[in-house]
Formats: C-alpha cells, sequence, structure tokens
C-alpha cells in the first residue's frame, strides 16, 4: 500500500502530498477507511547516514503503529536516492537499490560495487512499461503505473523476497 504525506509527514491525498511512502501494510488502509485513523510519521536515522533508517508511522486515538524501511539507491545518474525519502519522479530511471541484509546490517558498498552490473542487466531488460529485476535478470514486478511497481518493489524487498540488488527500469 502507498501513503501519500503532507509537509507535516502525515496522512493526506494525493494531489497535497509531499512525501510518497512504499509498502505499508495493508490493514493500513483498514484502519483509515474503518475507523478514520490519522497517521503521522516521522524518519527513525540509523547511525551517521541519511541512508540508513526506516520510517516510523503512529496513528491517533490507540491505532495500532508501523514502520516501513528506506532503501539506499542510486540512480542512472550516480546520484543517491532513498526510497521512501526521496521523491520518486525526481530519480532518472534505471533507479538500483539495495535491500536491508538479514539481521538488520547493510552494505551500502555492495549497492556501489554492483552498481554498473546491474546498470547492464537493465540495459538487457526487454520490458514494456516499469519493470523490477533482480540480480538474475529476472523480471520481479512489472506494470505501467510507477507508482504501484515501486510499491511492490518495497514489499518484496521488506519481505526479503527478491535478492540483496534489484533494479527498477
Amino acid at each position: 500500500m502507498i501513503l501519500f504525506l503532507d509537509k507535516d509527514w502525515c496522512v493526506t491525498t494525493r494531489d497535497k502530498a509531499v512525501y510518497t511512502v512504499f509498502g505499508v501494510p495493508d490493514w493500513v488502509a483498514e484502519d483509515i477507511r474503518e475507523y478514520g485513523t490519522k497517521y503521522c510519521c516521522h524518519r527513525v536515522v540509523s547511525g551517521t547516514s541519511e541512508k540508513y533508517g526506516s520510517i516510523r508511522c503512529e496513528g491517533m486515538r490507540g491505532a495500532r503503529n508501523f514502520g516501513v524501511e528506506t532503501y539506499p539507491c542510486i540512480d542512472f545518474h550516480g546520484r543517491e536516492f532513498v526510497l521512501n525519502i526521496g521523491n520518486i519522479f525526481d530519480a532518472r530511471l534505471p533507479l538500483v537499490c539495495v535491500r536491508r541484509r538479514i539481521g538488520g546490517s547493510l552494505d551500502y558498498n555492495i549497492l556501489v560495487r554492483n552498481y554498473r552490473y546491474m546498470l547492464d542487466i537493465a540495459r538487457k531488460a526487454k520490458c514494456r512499461g516499469y519493470c523490477v529485476f533482480d540480480e538474475a535478470g529476472r523480471m520481479v514486478v512489472f506494470g505501467d503505473d510507477l507508482l504501484k511497481v515501486v510499491d511492490s518493489w518495497a514489499m518484496l524487498m521488506r519481505n526479503k523476497s527478491i535478492t540483496l540488488l534489484s533494479v527498477l527500469v
């Protein structure tokens, strides 16, 4: 599920959104729809780097809280981009991202070291619309709506059901 957040990091409509958060648990939509729960979020930075951390969201009126990960990425121009913080429309595709390792640690060097290899996979990719490929070159997500594809990609990374590196083309 996708959450659209305003400048104060609280849930808003898509047309008023400043931030877009991907990989949100599906039960959040039910809480918003059935109970009118208002969620506000904040960044939780892990260590000294902006590339590490998560987004923590808290519901009003005793609602359940949840969190989503941030995923370090590098775009086509080699610029750093953090999925779930940066504006996906500002990143130039292909976008190479790395998911967290089991145990919570993240080796950003893996992303930098394998960036060119993943760009080669992207160049060879045959895709209509938007697609996500894993390290082996297998297509794991595809579709015509960028936001839905990125949301599915974030869920795969969150559930660790995708290889460590993947690329969006």
